[in-house]
C-alpha cells in the first residue's frame, strides 16, 4: 500500500472550533480507499518558516508528500515576504523530493475581518510563486485558488472566521487534490 503524507497548515488540519480535526485526513483516506494510507503531519498556524523546522517529521518511508503552505505566509498581519516564501518553498521541495504542491486557498471574500490580511494581488503573487517553485522541482501543482473563486454561494464553504472550511469546503478542497494524487501514484 502506498503512503501519502499531508504536510501543510490549518487548512489541511480541518481546523474547527479552535482545534485540529481529522476531517481532511479522513476525506483523503476515503477518496484513496485501500489504495493508500494517509498520514497528516500538518501544523496549524505554520508558515514555510516553521515547515522547515518540521521536515524531520516526514517519514523516510513514503511514496508522496502533498505540500500545502502559503496562506499564512501570504497574510500581511503575520506572514513573510514573498522572496522568503519562495526561498523556503524551494528548500522544502529540495529536501522532500517527490511532492505535489497545493496552491493557496481563497479566504471568504464576504468576510472583511479575514480579508484585511490578504487581497487578490497578494494571494495571486504567492500562488504564482508556489506554481513557479513546483515547476522548478517538476512537482504537480494543484491550483485551487481559481476553483474557489468560481464558487457560487461561497460563504457556505467557510466557517465564521472566513478562512477555515466547513464540511462542504473541506470536501471541495480534497476533491480538487485527489486526481493529482492518483495521477502521481499511477
Amino acid at each position: 500500500m502506498k503512503k501519502i503524507i499531508l504536510f501543510g497548515d490549518s487548512i489541511f488540519n480541518g481546523f474547527r472550533n479552535g482545534q485540529d480535526t481529522d476531517l481532511v485526513t479522513n476525506l483523503f483516506q476515503k477518496g484513496l480507499k485501500d489504495y493508500a494510507q494517509v498520514e497528516n503531519i500538518s501544523k496549524s498556524g505554520a508558515t514555510t518558516v516553521e515547515a522547515l523546522d518540521y521536515l524531520h517529521l516526514i517519514p523516510q518511508k513514503r511514496d508522496l508528500v502533498v505540500v500545502e503552505y502559503g496562506n499564512n505566509d501570504a497574510a500581511t498581519g503575520w506572514g513573510i515576504r514573498p522572496e522568503r516564501y519562495e526561498q523556503n518553498l524551494n528548500e522544502i521541495l529540495t529536501k522532500i523530493g517527490k511532492a505535489i504542491v497545493v496552491g493557496l486557498c481563497y479566504p471568504d471574500p464576504t468576510n472583511s475581518e479575514i480579508n484585511q490580511f490578504y487581497g487578490d494581488k497578494r494571494l495571486d503573487l504567492f500562488n504564482d510563486i508556489a506554481k513557479k517553485v513546483a515547476a522548478k522541482h517538476s512537482a504537480q501543482f494543484v491550483d485551487i485558488l481559481p476553483a474557489f473563486r468560481k464558487l457560487t454561494d461561497i460563504s457556505t464553504y467557510y466557517q465564521k472566521d472566513g478562512q477555515h472550511l466547513t464540511d462542504k469546503g473541506n470536501e471541495f478542497l480534497v476533491n480538487q487534490i485527489l486526481p493529482a494524487i492518483k495521477k502521481e501514484l499511477d
